[in-house]
């Protein structure tokens, strides 16, 4: 086998040249380990980024449906302070029936902080970043809202067909109302920010689950009164 031993450098110029190559060589092999990393991250920027933003989409397409039902909370809400209105001051009031259930928005966060925590989110331009920071804080605020508001109206929910109410029964009720009303505040701010984030993101809802959303499935909301006959008064039922 021949070995290339190097020959004695004879002037300052062949130690140039051969300085050079040398140099030349190092750069060129370190420039083309770097165009091959950097073409494998951007690989997986895009897979991550992918995966993220449809998740996004998903729990946008979720609180879309939620946005849809807040006419019927806030009618039901309404409703209710009537019925205790009324039950405070002796009038007589239509018994609550069948409330209700808040709609509840299935969000998930676990794309995104799988990604981030492997440090494939790191690889998003800083303003990508923020962005979809935002939108998760958002998401995260939206159901810590819910939770609550569905603890509350668990117990809303004891009132109906109650026909006879007492004056603690109605500051009990009362007191929920005003959390109901206080969280559903919550959950229309959040919903509006994450419409906010969504357009710098130019997302939109969607969601390809097909067990979620039946084919050519199409989402229709009604608001049925909780009013309903008897009428009864804060002392029992007037026949």
């Amino acid at each position: 086998m021949d070995i290339h031993k190097p020959k004695p450098w004879h002037s300052v110029r062949e130690f140039l040249k051969e300085y050079v190559i040398i140099v030349v060589g190092v750069l060129t092999a370190l420039g083309a380990e770097q165009a091959v990393v950097t073409v494998h991250e951007h690989k997986i920027a895009n897979e991550a980024r992918e995966s993220i933003r449809a998740e996004v989409r998903e729990n946008l397409w979720w609180l879309e449906r939620r946005e849809k039902t807040q006419p019927c909370t806030r009618q039901q809400m309404v409703e209710l302070g009537h019925v205790l209105d009324n039950a405070r001051h002796g009038r007589p009031y239509p018994v609550p029936r069948e409330l209700q259930r808040v709609y509840h928005a299935k969000l998930t966060s676990l794309r995104w902080e799988a990604n981030a925590q492997a440090g494939r989110a790191s690889l998003f331009t800083a303003q990508e970043q923020q962005s979809l920071g935002n939108m998760y804080y958002t998401t995260e605020q939206y159901g810590r809202a819910q939770d609550v508001e569905e603890e509350v109206w668990s117990k809303l929910n004891a009132i109906d067909g109650l026909d006879r109410l007492t004056p603690q029964e109605i500051d009990q009720f009362a007191t929920l109302l005003a959390q109901a009303r206080f969280q559903s505040g919550q959950v229309d701010l959040n919903i509006m920010r994450a419409h906010q984030w969504a357009l710098a993101l130019r997302l939109k809802g969607e969601n390809p689950n097909v067990l979620e959303v039946p084919v050519n499935s199409v989402m229709t909301v009604t608001c049925p009164s909780i009013s309903a006959t008897p009428v009864a008064t804060a002392g029992g039922i007037v026949h």
